[in-house]
């Protein structure tokens, strides 16, 4: 165990001293603290003390609405402060009907654009901040690759030389593989001979759910209040303050309100604050499959690394991704924003929900099965010790925005209220960025990531102006 946080610990130094570099210089000395490779895993996570107005039975400071990886963490990163905070969600804490649950998440560096990168490795400090509060383990490296076609060198198509530009510029150590070196190091994959990999050792997976409910538990621990299973149906002005109501008839005052309603964000945007913000919420569909008996090699998180591939899987444009075993005995593949568009709150049973029409649920059903044949496809011609057949199928919801880029900013004429969300598939790892940027909004603070108006609500993406198709990001 010494020997894997000293590992983590080393990883996240790589990183964040190029972090630091992006921050004002008032934020390094505290953005700074990241770097260090000697981090003491059982320091809690401290902010700088403030003093704030104590906190009635309903008046609080900020009041966070919705408790998923985004909201959790800004509640985390409020009452760390000492600000008096309340954390509300329709649910209970890692509840399955969103986008923050499930056994694993991909964290990895694995990005093209300077801003993501410099959000994970604040996010990594921040999740073995949280893995240490916990006294249990959220997370756990195992290296990734990038699978691309050898083809793809010198094309418009080649995603490989751009994160190797980027890894190269970080001082992160990364290795192209052939398809014999792949099956050489990790005999779990099978390349075929066209395509080639990128590996990366820094990458790794966070367990969902557990990092959820760890968030929720820091929130309290720090003072929050925390509300599961409370909706909140009306955002009201009240002069300086908002008054935040709630389907059981509660009222509660707030100075600042985060919004963070993840699949939910379209509606709740415009029926609690009159935006028209264009998501489209799909219910994607991961597959587990079982190793092979008799197979010797570990398909676990202990030995086997995480995967993106850019092999089409015939249903979307964003290939595959996959993680080892971890709490599920499987491997999990999927095919990448590749599910049905649904409504997440009247969901297909099909796609993992309470029900639909007919023909909302025929529509469903259809795109599940062609996305469960993708998974079937690549685990067939490249995982020799999967079972070929999956023994379990669940979905999880994605947000995307136009542009794939998240929401963090304040609501223009309604200043108190800021809105965070729009994971778009790749957001749970940056949770801690993602908590830390909308508390520094709500709080007034100067925030230790220089991110400019990458996640305004402004931005040209957002106000229906043609910005391309989006990429994997």
């Amino acid at each position: 165990q010494d020997a894997a946080c000293i590992s983590a610990a080393m990883s996240l130094a790589r990183w964040s001293q190029f972090a630091i570099a992006a921050v004002s210089p008032r934020r390094r000395q505290l953005v700074g603290a990241l770097s260090s490779a000697a981090i003491p895993m059982g320091t809690a996570m401290s902010g700088v003390s403030r003093p704030f107005a104590s906190a009635s039975a309903s008046s609080f400071d900020v009041v966070v609405v919705g408790g998923g990886v985004m909201g959790s963490w800004a509640a985390a990163r409020v009452a760390d402060r000492g600000a008096s905070c309340a954390l509300l969600d329709q649910f209970e804490p890692g509840h399955a009907r969103g986008s923050s649950h499930g056994d694993g998440r991909i964290y990895r560096f694995a990005y093209a654009e300077e801003v993501y990168v410099d959000m994970m490795a604040y996010s990594l400090g921040e999740w073995e901040k949280l893995q240490a509060f916990a006294g249990k383990e959220l997370m756990a490296k195992t290296g990734g690759i990038t699978a691309n076609f050898v083809s793809a060198r010198g094309t418009e198509h080649d995603a490989l030389a751009d994160l190797e530009a980027m890894y190269r510029k970080r001082g992160a150590p990364h290795e192209c593989l052939s398809s014999d070196a792949l099956r050489k190091r990790f005999p779990q994959y099978v390349l075929p001979a066209d395509m080639e990999a990128l590996y990366q050792p820094d990458m790794g997976v966070l367990f969902a759910t557990s990092c959820v409910q760890a968030a929720w538990a820091f929130a309290e621990s720090r003072g929050a209040a925390v509300k599961p299973n409370t909706e909140v149906v009306r955002l009201v002005k009240d002069g300086e303050r908002v008054v935040v109501a709630t389907a059981g008839g509660e009222e509660i005052m707030a100075k600042r309100v985060i919004v963070a309603p993840g699949p939910w964000l379209t509606s709740v945007a415009s029926s609690l604050l009159n935006l028209d913000i264009p998501t489209r919420v799909t219910a994607e569909t991961v597959s587990y499959f079982a190793t092979r008996q008799g197979c010797t090699e570990d398909h676990t998180f202990k030995s086997m690394p995480v995967f993106m591939s850019y092999l089409s899987n015939g249903v979307g444009e964003m290939g595959y991704y996959g993680l080892p075993a971890i709490d599920v005995p499987g491997v999990k593949v999927a095919a990448h924003h590749a599910g049905p568009p649904v409504c997440p709150s009247r969901r297909p049973k099909s796609a993992g929900g309470p029900g639909a029409s007919q023909e909302e649920e025929e529509a469903a059903a259809k795109r599940v099965a062609q996305c469960v044949e993708a998974s079937r496809r690549i685990v067939a011609a490249q995982f020799p010790g999967l079972e070929p057949e999956p023994f379990l199928s669940q979905n999880c919801l994605y947000t995307d925005t136009p542009d794939h880029d998240y929401i963090i900013d304040r609501v223009a004429g309604f200043e108190a209220v800021i809105l965070a969300g729009g994971g778009s598939g790749h957001a749970f790892k940056m949770g801690p960025a993602i908590g830390e940027l909308s508390a520094c909004l709500a709080l007034g603070e100067e925030p230790p990531l220089a991110v400019g108006a990458k996640f305004s609500l402004s931005r040209p993406a957002l106000r229906g102006e043609h910005v391309g198709p989006a990429q994997r990001k």
